[in-house]
């Protein structure tokens, strides 16, 4: 397990149960998967519907690390071009050679006429997988992930400056407040479209990882940890609302019929859901970060890239072979989605985790 749990080399802020929670982030999208399937990894409870609150769980996850590498950086760097260039070779290199692989493998599965294949691209739907303007099924997440890549520096760079400027934590709470407010009247939830790779409609959810990444700064410079009972009321009613929200669930409370797209447009309520939670495993109580520490979860959250690209058509594959009728049916998938992203962090994935801009030589 050391082979997919090593620290990579240089990373000062690599958090084990970050990891964890990536791990819980796909875990979520599975299972909502496995549910449409009718294969339910809770017995008796239909997780149909959660994925995409997984998913934005994965934009709140990015936006927090992202911003809170650059806001560590000192002022001076900033101006460095290295810093910059860095940041784009790193980001290229996280989404780019598994995609490609994918898309490529699609395309050529397609014109060999597999029909099987989850992915059906043909030329033109290629190009546009390309260009970042269309996504099949979980393929949407990426134009959008990586667009945000783009704006992510002018975001840390103003939370930069409002460090910088200090004017106290009611002042900065309100323009956050008013940031978020902004991000959700331009991009009204309502106008958005399933499984929309347009980024506008999420952005309010990067937005609530990135000011989690000035909250935990501001924890961490402060040096007095909260009192623990304000991480037992936030984490009992983060967990409460999640579990509401589960569509099942909701019907069960409210009586309503079950809609699996319920919650899908609640994109201001899972990023300050999700952010909430990150802070409270980071600053809260030990229990609740643990087990977000264990190496499975870990591992998991270590190759979740893999297993979110990977793990429909290894669905597909064992429906086939008519696998959902196998005795502990949610079990085989989930370990054979788990295998398959393994194998394909390995190849895919882990070449490229080190790379970085070599560092200049020191004059003289």
């Amino acid at each position: 397990m050391d082979l997919f749990l090593g620290r990579p080399s240089g990373r000062k802020d690599h958090l084990d149960a970050l990891d964890g929670l990536r791990g819980l982030a796909v875990l979520v999208v599975l299972a909502s998967h496995l549910s449409n399937r009718g294969m339910h990894l809770v017995p008796g409870l239909s997780l149909s519907g959660i994925g995409k609150s997984g998913v934005y769980l994965f934009f709140v996850l990015s936006a927090f690390l992202l911003t809170r590498i650059l806001m560590d950086r000192k002022p001076a760097q900033y101006r460095q071009p290295r810093l910059w260039l860095d940041y784009a070779l790193r980001r290229i290199l996280r989404i780019w050679p598994l995609y490609l692989v994918l898309l490529l493998a699609s395309w050529a599965l397609t014109r060999a006429g597999v029909t099987g294949w989850h992915y059906q691209l043909d030329n033109a739907s290629l190009q546009a997988h390309l260009l970042l303007r269309e996504g099949q099924s979980v393929l949407w997440s990426i134009p959008v992930e990586f667009t945000y890549y783009l704006w992510l520096p002018l975001v840390a760079l103003a939370l930069a400056a409002l460090r910088a400027w200090r004017p106290g934590w009611l002042v900065e709470g309100l323009l956050g407040a008013a940031l978020l407010a902004a991000a959700v009247w331009f991009w009204p939830p309502a106008e958005s479209v399933p499984n929309d790779v347009r980024l506008g409609p999420y952005l309010v959810v990067f937005f609530c990882g990135a000011l989690a990444a000035r909250v935990d700064l501001g924890l961490r410079e402060q040096g007095r940890p909260l009192p623990p009972a304000l991480w037992w009321l936030l984490t009992g009613g983060v967990l409460a609302s999640l579990v509401l929200t589960i569509p099942a669930v909701w019907a069960a409370v409210t009586g309503a019929a079950m809609d699996p797209a319920l919650n899908h447009t609640w994109f201001l309520f899972f990023g300050l859901a999700w952010s909430g939670l990150l802070l409270a495993v980071l600053h809260g109580p030990g229990w609740l970060r643990a087990p977000f520490a264990t190496r499975p979860m870990r591992l998991v959250g270590v190759v979740s890239f893999s297993l979110y690209l990977w793990h429909m058509p290894v669905l597909d594959g064992l429906r086939a072979v008519g696998a959902e009728a196998w005795p502990l049916a949610p079990l085989w998938p989930l370990l054979a989605s788990v295998a398959a992203a393994m194998l394909s962090y390995l190849a895919f994935e882990r070449p490229w985790r080190d790379v970085r801009l070599p560092r200049p030589k020191a004059a003289g």
